[in-house]
């Protein structure tokens, strides 16, 4: 699988962007895979269901060229991210950038790897310990983060299938449409 695959895909339909991630940076910003939920605990994100064939195309890339465990991907599309560390995240993260752009290199603020990296080249790094900001860009600039979210055991297989004509995510082997609600099966006492 190529990242030029999933670009066709992100330039067909661009993802949203996060409302969660605005104070954070520029830009659209979405998790694929296991996420951190607030109040609830760790779950699937919705866009493993809304757009299936995007979290095919990534995990595909995943298996064929990510070395390290992730049970999370987050994809950036002229996403320019501010000085952060990556809280949420457990171990180190594989992150490689694409597209038509100049400029936007991930500026690592403190330690070992302090300075700028053009991420064409894939790293890998611990994103929780180390500062880190995207400098200005300009063109179209994606970039892939994976990584493993915290307290993500326990939640079932999941994995992504084509079936009768289209794409669809299957949560425990079930195609899922969508997540039960945190409250189902409670009773009123």
């Amino acid at each position: 699988m190529s990242l030029l695959e999933i670009q066709k895909e992100l330039e067909r339909l661009p993802i949203p962007i996060n409302k969660y991630r605005l104070s954070s940076g520029d830009g659209r910003s979405q998790a694929f895979g296991v996420v951190n939920r607030r109040c609830l605990p760790p779950d699937y994100s919705r866009n493993c269901w809304t757009r299936p064939y995007l979290y095919h195309l990534l995990l595909e890339y995943g298996k064929a060229n990510v070395k390290i465990p992730f049970t999370s991907i987050t994809v950036n599309q002229n996403y320019k991210a501010d000085a952060h560390r990556d809280k949420g995240n457990v171990g180190q993260s594989y992150l490689v950038g694409f597209g038509d752009y100049t400029g936007g290199e991930l500026e690592i603020h403190e330690g070992v790897q302090t300075g700028l990296h053009d991420i064409r080249q894939p790293m890998i790094a611990d994103f929780t310990r180390v500062l880190h900001s995207v400098k200005d860009f300009q063109g179209s600039r994606y970039s892939l983060v994976y990584y493993t979210c915290k307290k993500s055991d326990g939640l079932p297989d999941a994995s992504v299938e084509f079936q009768e004509g289209k794409w669809v995510f299957l949560r425990g082997g079930v195609v899922c449409k969508g997540l039960p609600h945190p409250l189902a099966g409670r009773v009123k006492s």
